[in-house]
């Protein structure tokens, strides 16, 4: 009775090898491995909130700033003091006229021009006929008495700066005439830089 309860399968083993065809033998035993944790993908785009759907960031307020000052620009007040002043001033404008044809035309009778006296003559007519047709103003006047002046005082320089400013501020009553006046300054500044030719040579 003994022998009806010896397992044959375990009295009897038969140790043999698998063949190729075989299926594996699986250990129950073995210890179960956790699944591998799926990585993050970084690299996954997130999907833009639609309309209506979750929490919208909340709109930025503008900033005020203070507006920048303009910077202001004062313009330089002109000052013609001096052209009224002297509009105000009494003259006798015939005797002024006098004064002056007679400074410049000894310049012209003196014969050093040459050709050029028969027109610096004429530029002087012209200036007569404005000035006694009322076209020079007073401002005019006077500044050409200086002028006539400077040159029979032997002073062309202070004559020549005279001719530019009356051309600057009179141009257009003067330019018709002022040319010859001109020929007559550069004619009075040639003599006086040979007059002092001729003393240096004179003291050597």
């Amino acid at each position: 009775m003994d022998k009806c309860n010896e397992n044959p399968l375990q009295t009897n083993k038969v140790p043999f090898d698998p063949g190729w065809n075989d299926p594996p033998k699986f250990s129950y035993n073995a210890q179960q491995t956790t699944p591998n944790r799926p990585r993050n993908f970084l690299n996954k785009r997130v999907a833009f909130p639609l309309s209506g759907t979750g929490s919208s960031p909340a709109p930025i307020a503008p900033i005020n700033l203070p507006p920048l000052p303009m910077p202001t620009m004062t313009l330089p007040q002109i000052q013609n003091n001096s052209k009224n002043e002297t509009e105000d001033i009494a003259i006798d404008s015939e005797s002024i006229l006098k004064e002056v044809k007679n400074m410049l035309l000894q310049f012209v009778d003196s014969g050093e021009l040459g050709s050029k006296a028969n027109d610096i003559r004429k530029r002087i007519d012209v200036m007569e006929d404005m000035w006694l047709n009322g076209k020079l103003n007073k401002d005019i006047q006077i500044r050409m008495k200086e002028l006539a002046c400077a040159l029979c005082n032997d002073q062309p320089t202070k004559a020549d700066e005279i001719h530019k400013s009356l051309m600057v501020d009179h141009v257009s009553a003067v330019c018709t005439w002022m040319s010859g006046v001109k020929q007559l300054i550069h004619h009075c500044i040639a003599r006086s830089e040979l007059l002092n030719i001729d003393k240096q040579e004179s003291n050597d």
